[in-house]
């Protein structure tokens, strides 16, 4: 029994030791781990997730997730004025060994910041400003400043290909690896936008004259129809009266004309009234003859 007990004793005793001697560490998404051993850095490179730690080891995490930061530049260009735009790069350490990681960490050792946890962290900008800050604006204003200001806005594309082709040939090398290059934000000189201000407003001035003489035009257009229209209309009333008249012209003859006279002369005397004197004149032998409507000799 007393042996019983004296086992159980340095079992526990055993238990504690291990629990004091190795605890876990994690490694969170986004980072890798390696450990430094009183002897030096580890070469197993540790993924996200629990990993122990044994004695006076302790836990080294560098980030491989992407970063990405902005510059703000200001180039002079070849027409000596002063442009402004953003520089976005987005890069991340090219990690596939644990001697890559040995080698970020034997260089960069100096800036890993230890918790209260014990376990140390490269931060991200550390990397960046030594090995992609410098390059990315070096770059990037030597490319720039071969262009005229008004010369940027049509070769943008062009411009952020070579920053990124270059950039990227740059980083070969160096633990980082480019992932994408973009520029934004471009800032003229007040003398340009003036200068393209005022094309634009001569631009809609031309064109509000344009659309105002195609108006007119319309409307001048519209005009001449019309008058075409008319012209036509007029020929064919012209003609219609034209044509009415020779024919009333051929039916007035001088029998016709008479037996109209003594027509109207009749209806006259029809409507006079008793008493009523009617005087006709007129000249030559076609004279009516006076009628007395009175009733006496």
């Amino acid at each position: 029994m007393e042996k019983i007990k004296t086992i159980l004793k340095l079992s526990f005793v055993l238990v504690v030791c291990f629990i004091m001697i190795g605890c876990t560490k994690e490694v969170p998404p986004g980072w890798v781990g390696i450990r430094m051993q009183p002897s030096g850095l580890d070469n197993e490179v540790l993924m996200p997730g629990r990993h122990t730690c044994w004695g006076r080891d302790r836990m080294i995490l560098v980030p491989v997730n992407d970063y990405i930061s902005t510059e703000r530049l200001s180039v002079l260009c070849k027409d000596d004025l002063n442009f402004k735009f953003d520089l976005k790069v987005r890069v991340r350490p090219r990690i596939n060994t644990g001697k890559d990681l040995k080698q970020i960490l034997m260089l960069q050792g100096a800036y890993i910041k230890y918790g209260k946890s014990g376990v140390g962290m490269l931060p991200y900008d550390v990397l960046y400003k030594t090995y992609v800050k410098p390059a990315a604006r070096s770059i990037a204003r030597t490319v720039v400043s071969k262009y005229e200001t008004t010369q940027i806005r049509d070769n943008r594309e062009a411009i952020t290909k070579t920053i990124r082709d270059r950039l990227k040939k740059a980083l070969e090398g160096t633990p980082m690896e480019l992932r994408m290059v973009a520029t934004s934000n471009f800032d003229y000189p007040k003398v340009i936008t003036d200068a393209v201000e005022k094309k634009r407003k001569k631009e809609i001035e031309i064109q509000e004259e344009k659309a105002r003489q195609a108006m007119e035009l319309l409307r001048a257009e519209n005009r001449l129809k019309i008058a075409q229209k008319m012209k036509i209309v007029r020929v064919a009333e012209a003609e219609a009266e034209a044509a009415y008249m020779k024919i009333l012209g051929d039916a007035l003859t001088d029998k016709y004309l008479r037996l109209k006279e003594i027509e109207a002369r009749k209806l006259l005397y029809e409507k006079a009234a008793k008493g009523d004197k009617i005087i006709v004149t007129g000249g030559g032998n076609g004279i009516t003859p006076l009628v007395n409507t009175s009733g006496g000799k």
